[in-house]
């Protein structure tokens, strides 16, 4: 009897064993969409297109509904802001391991500041930009691991008008990524990727297709009521055509230079444009159509140059979602009849959210907001010269996103401890209005942290070898920014919450609440591919996402 047993678990492990691999998808289809909060996905849904109607497909409410959507997820560091977001999407790591600590920092070894993805040892191929490259991303991606896996057979391109957006997705070995040059209207690459653009890019560029838009205006997408759920800026006027807002594109009778193609980053045209150009390189470069999983990477940055003019709860925010819905429609449209939808695994998410307009927030909603003109800059260098004596205390413009750096150099001249710089620095910075909490490169190393449910966004924010000495967290509703807009980078949720939706070949459909973070992504859609996980890895692999 025992035998028999035995036997028939034997069987049962050899049937488990025999049964196939999953299939694998033959498309990853990543897409980001600049300074998106995840309530747009639910505040705007009366006016997406139906998830399907007439045999066609619709934008957000296909994935929504057909999905596996995240609501609660979020990007888990500081600052919240393009470049360490997007290296976020498909890294599966955090800035203080991969080395994006913010759009720009301090650079110790050359004494000046960096910017995430400038890189002069390359050059720049179609235009005059300054060259790119992802030579500061410290760890792998997903298009990394993918081509490895495949013997560089894999093809990975990646495309948006943002540099840092198409190239911090990508990685490092990917086949073809492009970005916008406002000098010439052209996509551009650099030689790190190739010496030649890719063949859709440059016929793209030939076509003139980014200035189809010259001369016409963005006017609003629906009738006027349906723009109740939104309301003007307090800076906004109305427009002279009677009509809720209407921005030029161009004068009449002129041609398109580099004012029209400044102005068309701020207008639903740019993602239009990148949507039509993504469609020329899924079909030229047959992605997803060979025996092996592509990646296409699509940025769409138009959202977050209309959320910082106009704020989150403008008309033009969500004329742009709106607009945004149609053109994944066209996409999604387009994936189906090339590869197939059930082929493919599309993905969408933000590279972080965005705070409500300040005066808009406490003028209109009696809500605590501010923006603070003046930073904490000038009050640390005057403690600190009160402290230990004239200097020259901080480094460059003194802060980068949330790190102040201090100049050690001056330190060490006057005999003094950089522990205790660094305590007088975080003590006159907590004095500031809009400051919440200062954080010393000390405390940080020492994980002499508080115990704020929001403090992992702090740590995984800090990088031993390129942040700065100092961390300083705004306060909830502070802005430091002049102006009529609003920003973002905060380690607040307004800023940290963004949807991520799955669909797709081997995705389950569900509606999920537990929160997550970004970096899930990358290693989800790795155990898909069944790849390593990129090198910088912290994320987990979505369980309840995967049939």
């Amino acid at each position: 009897m025992k035998r028999l047993a035995t036997l028939a678990l034997a069987s049962l492990a050899c049937v488990s064993l025999a049964q196939p691999a999953p299939r694998k998808p033959k498309l990853i289809v990543m897409i980001s969409i600049d300074q998106f909060r995840a309530d747009y996905v639910t505040r705007f849904a009366s006016n997406f297109l139906p998830a399907r109607s007439g045999g066609k497909v619709g934008g957000f409410r296909f994935l929504t509904e057909s999905g596996a959507w995240f609501r609660d997820a979020h990007h888990n560091h500081i600052p919240t802001a393009t470049g360490p977001g997007h290296a976020t999407l498909l890294s599966g790591s955090e800035p203080g391991i991969d080395g994006i600590v913010g759009n720009d920092w301090f650079d110790r070894a050359t004494g000046k500041p960096m910017y995430c993805v400038d890189d002069k040892s390359v050059e720049t191929v179609g235009g005059t930009s300054s060259p790119m490259s992802p030579r500061n991303l410290k760890t792998t991606t997903l298009g990394d691991e993918l081509k490895m896996a495949t013997n560089g057979r894999a093809k990975v391109v990646s495309l948006a008008l943002k540099d840092r957006a198409a190239i911090l997705m990508a990685g490092h070995a990917a086949d073809q990524v492009v970005w916008f040059d406002n000098n010439t209207g052209n996509w551009v690459t650099s030689t790190w990727y190739a010496r030649q653009l890719p063949g859709w890019a440059e016929g793209v560029n030939r076509d003139r297709l980014v200035d189809k838009a010259y001369g016409t205006s963005w006017e609003p997408l629906l009738d006027a009521k349906a723009y109740d759920l939104a309301r003007k800026a307090p800076a906004e006027k109305p427009a002279a055509n009677g009509k809720l807002f209407s921005w030029p594109l161009g004068v009449a009778g002129g041609k398109a230079d580099k004012a029209y193609w400044g102005a068309l980053w701020t207008s639903h045209w740019g993602n239009e444009f990148v949507e039509q150009s993504a469609e020329r390189a899924l079909d030229t470069e047959k992605l997803g159509q060979r025996d092996v999983s592509d990646l296409l990477i699509v940025g769409f940055s138009s959202n977050d140059y209309i959320g910082h003019r106009f704020g989150p709860n403008s008309p033009e925010v969500m004329d742009a979602t709106v607009r945004t819905d149609r053109l994944l429609s066209q996409l999604f449209t387009a994936i189906d009849r090339k590869v197939g939808l059930d082929n493919a695994v599309i993905v969408l998410s933000g590279d972080h959210g965005v705070l409500p307009i300040p005066e808009e927030e406490s003028g209109v909603y009696r809500s605590p907001s501010t923006r603070y003109l003046s930073s904490v800059v000038k009050p640390v260098r005057e403690a600190l010269n009160a402290a230990f004596g004239e200097g020259d205390w901080l480094l460059g413009a003194g802060i980068y996103e949330q790190n102040l750096y201090i100049n050690r150099e001056t330190a060490a001249a006057k005999k003094v401890r950089m522990e205790d710089v660094e305590r007088v620095a975080a003590e006159a910075a907590m004095k500031q209005p809009g400051v919440f909490l200062a954080l010393t490169r000390t405390q940080l190393l020492n994980g002499q942290v508080p115990a704020y449910p929001f403090i992992s966004r702090v740590v995984n924010g800090f990088s031993p070898t390129l942040g700065g000495d100092v961390m300083v967290v705004e306060a909830p509703g502070a802005y430091f920014g002049a102006g009529t807009g609003t920003g973002h980078g905060s380690a607040w949720d307004y800023d940290s919450h963004v949807p991520i939706i799955f669909r797709g070949a081997g995705i389950s459909r569900g509606v999920f609440t537990r929160r997550v973070a970004t970096a899930d992504i990358a290693p989800t859609l790795a155990h898909l591919l069944g790849i390593e996980l990129p090198s910088g890895n912290v994320g987990r692999v979505l369980g309840e996402a995967i049939r």
